[in-house]
């Protein structure tokens, strides 16, 4: 039975991703629309993998374990699901599906609401703001606010440094809506220092009254500040009637300790409120420093738009009518790992999640499905709070169900799992082994030669003929993986880390880049370092005019040349990836900050990580190393106590608070607790990566396993099946490169090769372009702010009278009663199609609700051209698109060509 509002509390490898698909792909065949289903996850990795689980299942659904429970949900017998298998897979693959990481969903949401961000539709996201700049910027603003002399005591009096007064600042800007309920007031502390240090005068004079004062006891008293009697041992008890002062204890000593401490909590309370106080005031400067960044550069980060998002929707007065237009195109929700959710995060989607639970929405049979495990929560620093999925399963009476089998991990390795967090994480359940599941190997070492024993257990594995892929390392810190790392490359096994991975860090890559640095620069070195990393001898190099050609021919024509990595992935991915810049000078000194991975198929190497980098991840072999060092304590400056998922109070953390300071003491034994859970899940997310084989190397002192009193131990047999997996060497076929296009419509006019033509005419026709498919709607409001972003990205290439002119022919379209009847019926701005291995756009693909009563649907392709040249080439451009599009979808299609001329209007039809 399929139950609308549903949860699994899922454990490592107990199958989530198999569950989410079940729940998609059932949906599907109970009638749902793939394109009012949300399914948001946390990484693309796990957002490309649901798609291509949901096309395999469908593909192979007769051989697949996905189709008895399909059959089980959805009450349907697997004949039924069989027979209409294809039906749902065409549908599936036609639609806008909307399977996608949360930072993207967001982003699609800010990129339709954008105006009301003061910002143009075509900004680019990063996981950051560009931090130099960003730092540079906000200097400025302080200076111009006058607040440097508060940026300046805050910095002196809580004794940091300007970076980590930075980092501050982001935190609060990232928590502004869970702090807006807290008030901050500037005080004067100075008067309870005074207090706290006439009390300690008058205690002095007792201790020096007294004839049986000790040395110790007239020196316990001695303070010549009030940072010195902070210090005192003393002011944490409870009282002094004990061994240092009871010779001459009164109960009047009692009482001006009752002072002193009761002085110092408020000092201490009146630092914390002009600290936040002054934040607050920064903080205010630090996000006018950042939209004034976002708003030069259209680039912001992800924490950014969500900032944006959470604001535009919850904080503007017709933020109802927004949700709405939201709510209209979703009807079941799928939610992701929700243990990793934030609250900020949450607060979005809520109104979402209760108009679909609610039942009394635009529609009746919307659902609400989410997995996580609690034991998994590891992100707290990114603002997650795993009490979240208890206090949504309860806000919106939420049905869950465990997940209580182990599919990844062989029975040794889920044993000891099952046995190490069993008494320590709260509520655990232990898990059970699936059938034939009966290896495995887990082994505790203790070597307080940590990179030694390390080395020694990796090469003993690649001896047994374990596959060097499937060796993962797991680290406390990225300082941790290097010293790793180095030990590897010493003994000459090859090493894949996050660094490693990146796509600008490989040779073929980095050649490339070498050589756009001298076609730019001109400086000899580049070139050296060029032909160094292609293995050629050094030759002259002609030098390429950036202003004729682009940067993406420049490459392909490197490529041809200097016949470069012909079967490289990494090459087509950066030919993808420079596609998306628009000149030379923005991808020269952007590129570091590209973030695109490289192709997995060409790394080979041990994996190094971090724990929290090894999330969602699973290897054959697991090593798990203790820290190189000593647990540091705890940096961060701010203790935020929950209730629940509500933000109840922040601290500042001051050294030896909570002797004076109950409620600061409370708080931070809450927050001891939780870095006791942050703990243990890390190491719980650790040892559920192993299949097969894992290794947890320990040191003898200051163990960051202590927390788990583990013992030296060996389970099972080791066994390594790396041997049998590989084989015989696969044939591998050399990998042709084949020219495509990248981007959207626009975007390819300006590569086409016209000899002839007027560059004025292609730069109005791609600018035209671009303004056609920014209307949000096909009307005459929509065109000044279509206009605008057009301006705002090509107004430096136009004249003046270009824009009018551009603007009468846009007014004459959308006046024109032959293209409104065209575009009658859903309507799907740069459509992209793939059709016989090629890539297509279509500007306007139009599903025509015109035929009444028809059983069948019809489509529009509508294709708009700014003059007749190449007429004949239209006609077989949009001739090929009408094919493609019966042939995906089975259905009638009609091509139009539409001429956006001078004087008026003329729309052919093919």
């Amino acid at each position: 039975m399929l139950i609308n509002n549903l949860a699994y509390e899922a454990s490592a490898g107990s199958g989530k991703t198999f569950m989410l698909v079940v729940r998609y792909l059932s949906l599907l065949f109970k009638g749902a629309e793939p394109s009012k289903i949300l399914a948001l996850t946390f990484t693309n990795k796990a957002a490309n993998e649901m798609q291509e689980r949901i096309v395999q299942t469908l593909e192979e659904l007769e051989h697949r374990g996905e189709l008895d429970e399909i059959a089980k949900v959805t009450e349907l017998s697997r004949e039924y699901l069989l027979a209409n298998r294809k039906r749902v897979l065409d549908e599936f693959l036609n639609a806008h599906t909307k399977i996608m990481t949360i930072d993207s969903f967001f982003t699609k949401i800010l990129r339709k609401f954008s105006l009301y961000a003061s910002l143009m539709p075509d900004f680019s996201t990063f996981s950051s703001q560009h931090e130099l700049k960003l730092l540079s910027r906000f200097l400025k603003e302080v200076s111009v606010a006058g607040k440097k002399e508060t940026l300046i005591t805050l910095s002196l009096q809580s004794n940091k440094r300007l970076t980590d007064i930075f980092s501050l600042l982001d935190e609060f800007y990232i928590k502004f809506a869970e702090l807006k309920h807290i008030e901050f007031k500037k005080q004067d502390y100075r008067e309870f220092e005074k207090s706290a240090m006439g009390s300690l005068e008058e205690l002095k004079n007792i201790i020096s009254l007294c004839k049986d004062a000790s040395s110790t006891a007239i020196k316990s008293v001695e303070a010549q500040n009030f940072e010195e009697l902070c210090a005192k041992a003393w002011i944490g008890r409870d009282t002094l009637e004990y061994s240092t002062f009871k010779k001459c204890f009164t109960p009047e000593m009692d009482t001006l300790l009752f002072k002193i401490k009761e002085a110092i909590r408020e000092q201490n309370r009146a630092k914390e409120q002009n600290f936040f106080f002054a934040i607050k005031e920064l903080v205010d400067i630090y996000a006018k420093s950042k939209k004034a960044l976002y708003m030069d550069d259209s680039e912001l980060s992800f924490s950014d738009v969500t900032y944006l998002v959470y604001e535009i929707l919850n904080l503007l007065d017709d933020s109802e009518f927004l949700y709405f237009r939201l709510d209209a195109q979703i009807e079941h929700m799928l939610l992701d790992e929700f243990q990793d959710t934030s609250i900020l995060q949450y607060e979005i989607l809520k109104p979402l999640i209760n108009e679909i639970t609610s039942g009394k929405g635009i529609f009746d049979n919307g659902s609400f499905f989410f997995v996580g495990d609690v034991k998994q929560s590891i992100y707290r620093f990114r603002g997650g709070v795993s009490a979240l999925f208890d206090v949504v399963r309860e806000q919106n009476n939420t049905d869950v169900e465990k997940l209580l089998t182990n599919y990844r991990s062989q029975k040794e390795v889920v044993e000891f799992v099952n046995r190490v967090f069993e008494q320590r994480i709260r509520n655990y359940t232990p898990q059970l082994v699936r059938d034939g599941a009966d290896g495995g190997y887990v082994e505790v070492v203790q070597n307080d030669e940590l990179l030694e024993e390390v080395v020694a257990q990796v090469k003993r594995l690649l001896d047994m003929g374990a596959q060097i892929n499937e060796i993962a390392v797991l680290c406390a810190t990225n300082g941790d993986g290097q010293e790793v790392e180095g030990a590897l490359h010493e003994q000459k096994i090859d090493v894949v880390t996050e660094t490693t991975t990146k796509l600008i860090n490989q040779n073929s890559v980095k050649a490339v880049l070498e050589y756009l640095k001298y076609q730019y620069f001109g400086e000899e070195i580049y070139k050296e370092n060029f032909y160094a990393l292609i293995s050629q001898q050094v030759r002259p190099i002609k030098r390429a005019d950036f202003n004729k050609t682009t940067i993406l021919d420049i490459v392909k024509g490197a490529i041809e040349e200097f016949g470069l990595f012909s079967d490289d992935f990494n090459l087509l991915r950066f030919l993808s990836a420079i596609s998306l810049y628009s000149d030379i000078e923005a991808l020269l000194f952007e590129y570091e900050r590209m973030d695109v991975s490289a192709a997995a198929s060409e790394l080979n190497g041990v994996r190094v990580l971090t724990v929290h980098k090894s999330k969602g991840l699973e290897f054959e072999h697991v090593i798990v190393i203790d820290r190189l060092k000593k647990v540091p304590p705890s940096r961060d400056a701010i203790i935020y106590e929950y209730d629940a998922i509500l933000l109840k109070n922040i601290y500042l953390r001051i050294k030896g608070r909570d002797g004076v300071d109950e409620e600061y003491a409370k708080a931070l034994l809450k927050e001891k607790a939780l870095v006791r859970e942050d703990t243990l899940n890390a190491l719980y997310v650790a040892f559920t990566r192993a299949r097969e084989n894992l290794f947890v190397v320990l040191k003898s002192k200051d163990s960051m396993f202590d927390i788990l009193e583990l013992k030296k131990q060996v389970c099972g047999n080791l066994v390594c099946h790396g041997a049998d997996k590989t084989g015989e060497e696969k044939s591998i076929t050399p990998l042709e490169y084949t020219e495509l296009y990248y981007g959207t419509q626009s975007d390819i006019l300006s590569l086409e090769k016209v000899q002839d033509d007027d560059l004025r005419s292609i730069n109005f026709g791609i600018a035209l372009h671009y303004m056609l498919e920014m209307l949000p709607e096909f009307d005459i409001a929509s065109i000044p702010g279509a206009k605008a972003m057009m301006i705002n990205k090509y107004g430096d290439i136009l004249e003046d009278e270009e824009i009018e002119d551009m603007q009468r022919r846009v007014e004459m379209l959308l006046d024109s009663s032959e293209f409104l009847s065209l575009i009658d019926g859903e309507c799907y701005r740069e459509k992209a199609i793939r059709y016989k291995k090629n890539l297509k756009y279509i500007d306007l693909l139009v599903r025509e609700n015109s035929k009444k009563g028809s059983l069948f649907a019809s489509w529009n392709i509508i294709d708009y051209k700014s003059s007749f040249s190449h007429h004949e080439e239209h006609i077989s451009q949009v001739g090929s698109y009408v094919r493609a599009i019966k042939e995906i979808t089975a259905e009638d299609a009609q091509g139009y060509i539409c001429y956006l001329l001078k004087d008026s209007v003329k729309i052919s039809k093919i």
